[in-house]
């Protein structure tokens, strides 16, 4: 054996390109049956993560009656059980009746034997997507005190019927990370006994919820937002929530309420809220402070320019005094990503977006990430750029309508960013790596706007911002005239720029989307076959 190979991370490398190399199952185990050196470490990395339990419960044999070797399970199940991390258990076609009768007769067996500890003594994550309700009782057989995180996706009837979940505090104490099915109730009333939420909601350490369906009970909404260990929260807002203003702990008395508003999700990080409405999301965050760090709305239909400033306003107004610094992230959108407003018809002002919408976020100085997905129109100059940028010097992300364009009006004068906002914008946040706007490209050459901060900002200093990380631009329904004067002017900003995409279904179907897509893969050309002439000509 080379003497390279008692270097473990060596190994440990080689082992872990195999894993992503094709067919990373079928390598390891070659490696685990040809060399005994190397056959523990390939084991470990074989079995760590299973995408499927049934390979595993292969291990296990038919009870034999009156033999007690065959109550307990086998050395080889032992050691493969003993070296998984992470392991799912999937849906079965519901065709596949060989399959799924197989399945319950491996996990019966295995509830069949004798133990007296754990049989998955370092699991540390459990998926379990499943359609047979008959297998709902083999789940405790894979609950372990090491498990850390917990999936659990199928259809949930009632509560009562899953006992193992009153058992969690015990038999995970570590379990800090919790998704629950999007199917069906996951609420229930108090004569049906204790909600799923509400039990796992005892779990000493938890830090992390995923509830995906929109049936929350108001008390388990007020249950869950006493949490004070729950840092990261997503939740499925029913539309009760914004009709009735007044339901959410409706006998509690004035400083019971008061008491619950400033604890109301106290120390959560990261929120994602999904809800029918804009408007549903905004009551949402009314209540309470805290100091969030991201934020991701996604809402069934379009909002409006008034229903978004309201929810910014509020998002706003919701973090804890001097807490705004902390944002760093802020994703929106909505369910229409196919949708587009035609460019010839008259869009309403409730339908345009302008830099007013943003302004209440201005006090995110620390912003990474923004990024806006919705079936709006838009109205924003390079002033209004310049402004965003300054607001957000370490903006990492900027994203506005990727591929869904702004649909710019061909009826009445609007603002529109230019080259010379775009280079503001890579001038005044350096840590650009993603780009997603849209460009008014038919004349390069337009007046700089005249800004209090350009007034402030030495001309050459314009002239040699670059951005050096950026390879790919969106730039949605942008509009050009002369290929080879955008690509000069596009590949002097970014240098390293290989690719954009513009006019992409569906916004090809709009008047003109397949003449100026055709002039946009021109640019295209010109950046991947003579990208440094090009530079040169500048």
């Amino acid at each position: 054996m080379h003497h390279a190979l008692l270097v473990d991370e060596i190994v440990l490398n080689i082992l872990a390109a195999l894993r992503e190399a094709d067919k990373p199952y079928r390598q390891l185990n070659a490696v685990a049956r040809s060399c005994r050196f190397l056959s523990p470490l390939a084991l470990d990395i074989l079995w760590s993560e299973l995408p499927d339990v049934r390979p595993l419960l292969q291990y296990l044999k038919p009870r034999i009656s009156n033999d007690p070797c065959s109550s307990v399970p086998s050395a080889c199940f032992q050691r493969a059980a003993s070296r998984v991390r992470k392991l799912s258990c999937p849906a079965l076609a519901c065709g596949d009746s060989h399959s799924q009768l197989a399945l319950t007769e491996r996990l019966q067996f295995l509830s069949m034997m004798c133990t007296t500890t754990s049989l998955f003594p370092n699991l540390r994550q459990l998926s379990w997507t499943d359609t047979d309700r008959s297998r709902y009782v083999y789940i405790p057989l894979f609950l372990s005190p090491t498990l850390e995180s917990l999936e659990l996706d199928f259809f949930f009837h009632k509560p009562p019927e899953f006992p193992f979940l009153t058992l969690l505090p015990q038999l995970c104490p570590n379990l800090h990370s919790v998704s629950i099915s999007k199917h069906s109730v996951i609420s229930l009333s108090g004569d049906e006994g204790p909600s799923a939420i509400r039990m796992i909601c005892q779990l000493p350490r938890l830090t992390t919820l995923e509830c995906k369906a929109s049936t929350i009970s108001e008390a388990d909404i007020l249950h869950l937002s006493q949490l004070k260990s729950l840092v990261a929260l997503t939740l499925g807002i029913p539309s009760w929530m914004s009709s009735n203003h007044g339901s959410l702990a409706p006998h509690s008395s004035m400083a019971t309420k008061d008491r619950a508003d400033r604890s109301w999700f106290c120390n959560l990080r990261n929120l994602h809220l999904r809800a029918y409405s804009m408007q549903i999301i905004t009551f949402f965050m009314r209540r309470g402070s805290r100091p969030l760090q991201s934020v991701v709305f996604d809402v069934s239909e379009a909002p409006t320019t008034a229903s978004l400033t309201e929810c910014f306003s509020t998002l706003y107004s919701s973090q804890c005094d001097n807490e705004c610094s902390a944002m760093r992230s802020i994703k929106v959108s909505d369910a229409l990503s196919n949708a587009t407003l035609g460019v010839s018809q008259l869009i309403p002002h409730s339908k345009v977006i302008t830099v007013d919408v943003f302004k209440p976020l201005f006090a995110f100085t620390k912003l990474r990430v923004l990024d806006l997905g919705v079936c709006l129109s838009f109205s924003l100059g390079d002033s209004d750029l310049t402004a965003m940028a300054s607001s957000w010097p370490e903006l990492e992300v900027l994203r506005l309508n990727e591929g869904r364009g702004w649909r710019p009006s061909t009826t009445e004068p609007r603002p529109s960013i230019t080259i010379r906002g775009l280079q503001s914008l890579c001038a005044l946040c350096p840590k650009l790596y993603q780009i997603a706007i849209v460009l008014n490209a038919l004349d390069l050459f337009l007046p700089c706007p005249i800004t209090p901060l350009s007034m402030h900002t030495p001309k050459q200093d314009a002239i040699l911002a670059r951005n050096l990380v950026v390879t790919h631009l969106s730039l949605g329904d942008s509009r050009l005239a002369n290929p080879h004067d955008v690509a000069c002017a596009l590949s002097h900003i970014f240098p390293r720029l290989k690719r954009i995409s513009a006019w992409q279904y569906p916004l090809d179907a709009l008047p003109e989307g397949r003449h100026h897509r055709r002039l946009w893969e021109e640019v295209n050309n010109i950046l991947n076959r003579d990208i440094t002439a090009v530079n040169k000509d500048l």
